[in-house]
């Protein structure tokens, strides 16, 4: 199959838009002030700016985004139904831990949707683009940067949300779309291990390959085999982290209560 040149301005206004569709949140403006402090404090809680299993009060987070606590009440409880939070009763609220098991959850779902995208993605992928994004993950990141941090999730993202946009399925772009932004917390963890970020390229390549010669079951096969990796390197980042390491101890012995 001949692959048909892009001009440079145009890939890269291409990239552009395709990071775009992959951002954290959706572009439609807030309608409310709530909706904008809702819109806020979920960036930050997928950006880690605010830490898996920080405390949080009403007061401590209308300060800090300079609005009264009506706001902030209204987004918390919406962030509560997303379980991006939780009340504690007279202590506030903690942001959501990351656990070793909702890591397998969403890994469990992306290997069930992702491959099956890719075979359908076959000869059908805008290969230029995906190379050009590629490029752009391979970069790396600057080490501490969370802008730079952030940028390198969402060129990622947008690389998997492609793929998945040319199988031609809206309702499973979606869907795909919606667990990256969920592993977003969990990519900021990932990422600051340097070399684990970069060797995921490889992966990407072998893919983007299988796609341009129109090889379905390979798309499939490399697709699969990329994210087992992802897995692993993703388990490792966290399982390096005392804070996560913490809050996994904290879970499973919550859990072997309940059980007993």
């Amino acid at each position: 199959m001949v692959q048909q040149r892009t001009p440079v301005r145009g890939r890269r206004a291409a990239v552009r838009r395709v990071v775009s569709r992959a951002a954290v949140v959706s572009a439609a403006p807030p309608r409310s002030l709530s909706e904008k402090i809702y819109t806020r404090i979920k960036q930050d809680i997928l950006a880690c700016v605010l830490a898996p299993g920080e405390a949080c009060t009403e007061s401590q987070l209308a300060n800090a985004y300079g609005v009264s606590k009506a706001p902030v009440r209204w987004a918390l409880a919406a962030l509560s139904r997303e379980r991006l939070v939780s009340a504690k009763p007279r202590h506030g609220y903690t942001v959501a831990p990351v656990t070793i098991e909702a890591v397998n959850d969403l890994f469990g779902l992306r290997l069930i949707l992702e491959p099956a995208a890719a075979r359908l993605a076959a000869g059908r992928a805008d290969i230029a683009l995906l190379k050009a994004l590629d490029i752009k993950i391979g970069a790396g990141v600057k080490a501490g940067d969370r802008r730079s941090e952030q940028r390198w999730i969402e060129v990622n993202n947008a690389f998997h949300i492609e793929i998945t946009r040319a199988a031609g399925n809206d309702r499973l772009t979606r869907l795909v779309t919606t667990i990256l932004e969920e592993c977003q917390r969990i990519m900021h963890i990932f990422i600051s291990a340097l070399d684990r970020a970069r060797a995921m390229t490889d992966d990407h390549r072998n893919l983007v390959a299988a796609l341009a010669r129109n090889d379905a079951e390979a798309a499939e096969r490399f697709a699969r085999e990329h994210l087992e990796h992802s897995r692993q390197a993703v388990m490792e980042a966290l399982l390096d982290n005392a804070t996560v390491r913490r809050t996994n101890l904290v879970d499973h012995r919550a859990r072997t209560r309940r059980r007993a």
